[in-house]
């Protein structure tokens, strides 16, 4: 894990962090999932993988059923989380995941995939702070297999946490961990601008 660079946002820190988020030290990891919490690739497969031990339709029954209690529908939409426990990856100090449903751009960017990632990056700070946790970190929701341009996806996330910074009341630490060096190159650039 390479923290890549630490910036202070109001009582937060914020860090950009290299490295492969089943790993990260945060007591909630967030996972990028479609809306039926199916998860069958991207972070969220790596997630149900490294959660099971290799059992992702373990964690796929697992995320449903709590979706059900939470939610009470079979699909969550933008804005809404739900939250399942980290199981196996608790060895590393997760204790809990957040999954989040971000926009599919396909290549594209407007004011419509930027508002719904938005309450998709929202959504996770918000419920992190209400259950108490002092860390949370974040993939870069949408940009993977959902095609948002990272550098979008990465200024957006900037605002979001900026915006929630200013009413955080237990949430003390946010990372943004990428796997990829493209995406942390360009994530870096964002950062100096």
């Amino acid at each position: 894990m390479d923290v890549l660079k630490e910036v202070e946002l109001e009582r937060l820190k914020f860090r950009l962090v290299k490295g492969d988020i089943t790993r990260y030290p945060a007591e909630a990891i967030v996972n990028a999932a479609n809306e039926f919490l199916e998860h069958g690739g991207g972070v969220a497969l790596a997630i149900a993988r490294a959660a099971t031990n290799g059992d992702p339709e373990r964690y796929t029954r697992l995320s449903k059923e709590e979706m059900m209690k939470q939610v009470g529908r079979d699909r969550i939409r933008h804005g809404e989380v739900v939250v399942t426990p980290a199981l196996s990856l608790e060895r590393y100090g997760i204790r809990y995941v957040i999954h989040t449903v971000g926009p599919m751009c396909g290549g594209r960017w407007g004011d419509e995939f930027k508002e719904k990632l938005r309450r998709a990056l929202m959504a996770p700070l918000r419920k992190a702070d209400e259950m108490r946790l002092k860390s949370i970190a974040f993939p870069a929701v949408s940009a993977g297999i959902y095609g948002c341009p990272v550098e979008e996806v990465v200024k957006t996330f900037l605002e979001v946490v900026r915006d929630f910074a200013r009413s955080a009341e237990s949430v003390e630490e946010v990372a943004l961990v990428l796997f990829d060096d493209a995406s942390v190159h360009k994530a870096l650039e964002v950062l100096e601008e």
